[in-house]
């Protein structure tokens, strides 16, 4: 039986924070006495991460899962030891960059040559996945995970590396390889960006990713193989990972891009109709890539599965009848299929391989609503002029997917700041009927509180109406406006709940307020905006609606912050109306988790401080009815 002394030995730093040593103890205890999931609610700043390493090490093997690419990137700056992996569109393809080097590179596509005007040159969009003789082994940058070899495994040293006889095979079947008669020199033979640094961590004892990552190789059943441990840090965050990879985002400008007289019917909020609209636009996507015998494949399958019946009949083809399971089992059988028929199709290689992804989604999501359709709402459908432009579908429930990943090892050791109320989170899990199997470790913050005062400024109550008014609109404004004067030589973060705000506020600042500002933007990668104030050597300060979770602002690079509105999830949107309506728990739930983690990205040590601004008159109300749930080292720190 593993004893706290094999804890404390893979304790990874010199000394011990306040209190980890005691919550070492307690989930030696819980998993010596046969709990099998660990959830821990541990303020910022306290050391998880350091936690999560110490059990990982002990128990031998781990995959950890954080929320962000940033977040992934502090981990593997902390222990070198961690193997990490990113999706393909992080990459940039080599046959590409072959191209490119040599000045040689145009995109069918969108007609450019430039890697920073063409979004088409990372392994997202790479020939392998496009050209059938680039499959497989037809790219001689491509490796697998068989050739990867482990030394020193489970060491501090451990080493994941290409034995040399396998090298010298590459480098000899690269030599010979037609696609280098493109160009007057070669470079010497290296791996693919992508899947090099993927089996890495797939062969390495630790490794980390992101949820998204996480959540789509989940989607192949023989890529993740078991581990020892499986951390899931940022853990509040869970939920939403899952609807946002379950869920399915059907707009009128994507799909004309495949299909130019797309039009998409009204079904106003009924599942029923957008699920006979999703059916009809599979078959004609399935149709489109030469995919005919499929469609009754699917009809005859689903009939059998879900007793479903189309109102549509639709007649089988000559072709041979290949199960859906046989196709959309795993990503694999769907790149292998479809490069075979593409070849016969005027389509551009790049959106052939868009085709795929949406066709997979669209399959998937089709079958989920069958399987559970009570589970399943339109949260959004958009207009232009009368005109459906966009409609989004998603599970009011998911806990049946986030067990699947809960239950991926024998151990778990769940992870946030922010659990609160362990009921309503293990309900979330779907994991409430087995407290057996459930530890909760609750840790206060020993922060002093004179380094993290909250002040209620009050300015109005900043609902929905008010905040439309204009007189509102100038209050917050100037509050934003002499805040900053105050803090004229400081750094720090300004979080809105919508771009609306974020734009009215930059537009009626001071011209030297409006200066330091740093906006976020939905088509630029957050840690670019993150490492813009960081490089700073000014006063800058971020805005956003969006980084309240998974930011770490330690020290000079935020001394304040603004939080602008008590941040309700928008019951405008179906999906929140209707969970809400389901549990009203987990609506304030989620209000106080957005909240409390806003709070928490300034102040990242005991001697660490920043002060807090709240400028929703509303803020003291939640606080009085929520203060059951609200942690009691963040209702301390609120000044009268």
């Amino acid at each position: 039986m593993t004893s706290i002394n094999d804890y404390l030995i893979n304790f990874p730093h010199t000394s011990f924070r306040n209190n980890q040593h005691k919550v070492l103890q307690q989930i030696c205890d819980a998993f010596s006495s046969g709990y099998k999931r660990i959830i821990l609610e541990a303020p910022t700043g306290f050391g998880k991460s350091a936690i999560a390493i110490t059990i990982a090490r002990t128990l031998g093997s781990s995959y950890i899962c954080t929320a962000t690419k940033d977040l992934q990137t502090q981990y593997t700056h902390d222990y070198k030891f961690l193997k990490v992996a990113k999706g393909k569109s992080n990459f940039l393809c080599k046959v590409k960059e072959d191209f490119l080097g040599a000045g040689k590179y145009l995109c069918s596509s969108c007609n450019s040559g430039s890697e920073n005007e063409c979004k088409h040159t990372s392994c997202e969009y790479g020939p392998c996945l496009s050209d059938e003789s680039m499959e497989g082994s037809g790219c001689k940058y491509r490796t697998f995970i068989n050739d990867y070899k482990t030394e020193y495994k489970g060491k501090e040293n451990e080493r994941i590396f290409i034995n040399r006889e396998k090298i010298d095979y590459y480098k000899a079947e690269y030599s010979n390889w037609i696609h280098l008669k493109n160009f007057d020199t070669s470079h010497e033979w290296n791996p693919c960006y992508y899947f090099d640094q993927l089996f890495h961590a797939l062969k390495a004892s630790h490794s980390i990713f992101n949820y998204s990552i996480f959540l789509s190789l989940l989607t192949n059943k023989n890529v993740l193989q078991q581990k020892n441990l499986l951390v899931l840090d940022e853990a509040h965050l869970l939920e939403t990972e899952i609807v946002k990879f379950r869920g399915l985002s059907i707009s009128k400008k994507r799909w004309r891009r495949y299909i130019h007289d797309f039009k998409m019917v009204d079904y106003g909020y009924s599942i029923d109709g957008w699920l006979e609209f999703l059916i009809d636009l599979e078959k004609t996507m399935l149709m489109l890539i030469g995919y005919d015998s499929l469609v009754y494949s699917l009809l005859k399958e689903r009939k059998v599965k879900f007793g479903y019946e189309s109102k549509r009949k639709t007649k089988a083809g000559n072709k041979r009848i290949v199960s859906a399971s046989e196709l959309f089992e795993d990503d694999a059988s769907l790149e292998i299929d479809i490069k075979k028929h593409g070849r016969h199709l005027q389509i551009h290689k790049e959106i052939l391989i868009d085709i795929l992804q949406d066709i997979e989604k669209l399959t998937r999501t089709i079958n989920n609503i069958l399987s559970s359709p009570r589970n399943w709402i339109v949260s959004e459908v958009q207009k232009e002029n009368y005109d459906v432009v966009r409609v989004e579908l998603k599970p009011l429930d998911p806990s049946r997917y986030i067990r699947a990943i809960v239950e991926k090892c024998p151990k778990t050791l769940i992870m946030s700041a922010t659990i609160f109320n362990h009921k309503t989170f293990e309900k979330i899990l779907g994991i409430e009927s087995e407290s057996n199997y459930t530890k909760f470790i609750q840790i206060p913050s020993d922060f002093p509180v004179e380094n993290r005062p909250i002040f209620p400024l009050g300015i109005d109550y900043l609902n929905f109406d008010n905040l439309q008014l204009l007189s509102i609109k100038t209050k917050i404004s100037r509050a934003v406006d002499n805040i900053m004067h105050i803090h004229s030589k400081d750094k720090g973060i300004i979080h809105t709940t919508s771009y609306e705000q974020l734009n009215f506020i930059k537009e009626n600042l001071s011209k030297m307020n409006s200066r330091r500002l740093i906006l976020t933007d939905p088509e630029i990668e957050r840690d670019e905006v993150i490492n813009e104030h960081a490089k700073s050597q000014k006063p800058t300060v971020l805005i956003s609606p969006s980084l309240h979770t998974g930011l770490d602002l330690k020290d000079g690079l935020s001394r304040f912050q603004i939080i602008i509105k008590v941040p309700y999830p928008n019951v405008a949107d179906k999906w929140t109306s209707e969970k809400r309506k389901i549990d009203k728990e987990w609506y304030y739930w989620q209000t106080g988790l957005r909240l409390v983690q806003a709070y928490g990205r300034s102040i990242r040590s005991k001697d660490d401080w920043a002060k807090t601004y709240v400028l929703d008159s509303a803020f003291n109300y939640f606080v009085k009815m929520n203060s059951n749930i609200l942690p009691k080292w963040f209702l301390s720190a609120i000044r009268k």
